[in-house]
């Protein structure tokens, strides 16, 4: 057989072309399906943290804070959320026309209008289930860190 012969059989030769092609695509729609179990990693957490903060702030509705002191909706969110307290961060604060003040407790000027506000933001690293920092390593490209840190919170008026 010579190279010639040879040659136009292997052109009309059809066989094994789809695995060819299944071949070069398989990376690429594996990167889709892992980077998809990521997001939804990463969604369903953040949906998670910003319920826990609602129902803090819902919380704080109930339970009106007397003062500054928002230990006990730290806690309260973070029996929500899952999460150490070291990951919550509670804000009791009051605005005077829109101009937040340093002092929960003041008064604010007469003809000013008084708004007292508690902010609850919940915000944890989360782990991701592929090491995407091998894109980095090979092809010099950041993606992602091996934990995305995830912020839910929320903000309630309550006077």
């Amino acid at each position: 057989m010579n190279i010639l012969k040879l040659a136009r059989l292997l052109k009309a030769d059809r066989k094994g072309f789809g695995a060819m092609e299944l071949g070069l695509s398989l990376p690429v729609l594996m990167l889709l399906g892992l980077g998809t179990v990521d997001a939804s990693n990463l969604i369903t957490a953040k949906m998670d943290f910003e319920a826990a903060a609602q129902r803090t702030t819902d919380y704080a509705l109930a339970k009106r804070p007397n003062g500054s002191n928002g230990a006990y909706l730290r806690a309260e969110a973070a029996n929500a959320a899952g999460v150490s307290e070291q990951d919550v961060t509670v804000q009791i604060f009051l605005e005077c026309n829109g101009v937040k003040q340093d002092n929960f407790n003041t008064l604010c000027p007469s003809g000013e209008v008084p708004a007292r506000f508690v902010s609850v933001e919940i915000s944890k690293p989360v782990a991701t289930e592929f090491d995407w920092s091998f894109f980095d390593r090979v092809l010099g490209v950041k993606a992602f860190d091996s934990a995305v840190t995830v912020t839910g919170d929320s903000l309630v008026r309550f006077q």
